[in-house]
């Protein structure tokens, strides 16, 4: 049934070539007008037309007495200007329709213009401004304490920072050329062959320093089997070589 009422519905083109403006206005003039009564007179629209032809006509919006009854207690500006943009030409019109009751569809027009309404900066919108800013809560506000809050003072460097920089500045310290042939010596009583890497782990001391005390009291080997490694010389070991070796 209802697709046969949709195909007995008829569109008025009666008003297809009229133009039509669509102009977007602040959210409380749309409020008012959604409250005022179909039959009231929500506002007038005056235009006044420039000198130059290049140069869009001056539109004023002004609010009627009737539809500001309707809110006594708040300050809304009543004039407004119209900011017209001519539409490009060659752009996509946009349609007007309408229908009421569920009767056929009317034609009103095309949007030919898109305008903004803004209000007129006078001594009525700057009320208007402070009432809605005062009305407005901040979303963070300042507290009063009536209590000693205990500060803690920022502390530069902690203590666990200063151990382990007492600690790296021990392991990279330079020892006396004494006290690190004595390190040598003792690891040397245990194995006879070191390489440069596991010395250096042992006394925490550079390569530099290492070699420059091996080549007074140690030998480089050269037998494959001890490739890369250090010994003391003969003079400062304390084990014999075996027989084969001797003769």
């Amino acid at each position: 049934m209802s697709q046969e009422i949709q195909k007995k519905k008829k569109m008025d083109m009666s008003k297809a070539s009229r133009g039509i403006w669509l102009v977007k206005v602040p959210n409380y003039v749309a409020q008012m007008w959604e409250q005022a009564p179909n039959d009231m007179q929500v506002a007038t629209m005056r235009m006044e037309k420039s000198g130059d032809d290049k140069e869009p006509a001056k539109v004023k919006l002004i609010l009627s007495q009737d539809l500001m009854q309707l809110a006594p207690d708040k300050l809304l500006a009543s004039e407004h200007d119209l900011k017209l943009c001519k539409a490009i030409k060659g752009a996509r019109l946009t349609g007007i329709f309408s229908t009421i009751d569920d009767t056929d569809s009317v034609m009103e027009g095309w949007v030919t213009h898109k305008m903004e309404c803004l209000p007129i900066c006078n001594a009525q919108y700057l009320k208007m401004k402070q009432q809605s800013i005062r009305g407005v809560r901040p979303m963070r506000s300042a507290e009063a304490l009536n209590h000693i809050v205990k500060s803690y003072k920022p502390v530069s460097n902690h203590a666990h920072n200063k151990d382990d920089g007492k600690r790296k500045k021990d392991a990279t310290k330079v020892l006396s050329k004494e006290n690190i042939m004595d390190m040598l010596f003792q690891a040397f009583e245990k194995h006879q062959y070191y390489t440069l890497k596991d010395l250096q782990f042992i006394t925490k001391q550079s390569v530099f320093v290492l070699k420059a005390i091996l080549k007074d009291i140690g030998d480089y080997s050269k037998d494959p089997a001890h490739r890369q490694m250090w010994e003391l010389k003969e003079e400062y070991r304390h084990y014999q070589k075996p027989e084969n070796e001797t003769k």
